[in-house]
């Protein structure tokens, strides 16, 4: 049960208009476990920038889910 759901929020993310592709990808790197700082590394950032990308890709995605639930 818990991969279906892993693979259904993948799914989401990745049909998500209102995150940008880093967002995007961050979200979906944390999802298979990939710690803050090798993401980091990628994006030549530090973890912790991850972490605020991260965090405010969530907060979109969770506001647009709220706005459609509201709205049906």
């Amino acid at each position: 049960m818990a991969n279906q759901t892993l693979r259904y929020f993948a799914s989401l993310l990745r049909d998500s208009h209102e995150l940008n592709a880093k967002e995007k990808d961050i979200l979906l790197r944390r999802l298979k476990n990939q710690k803050l700082r090798k993401i980091g590394r990628k994006y030549k950032v530090t973890a912790e920038r991850i972490r605020q990308i991260e965090e405010h890709a969530l907060q979109k995605f969770t506001k647009k889910i709220l706005q459609l639930l509201l709205l049906d």
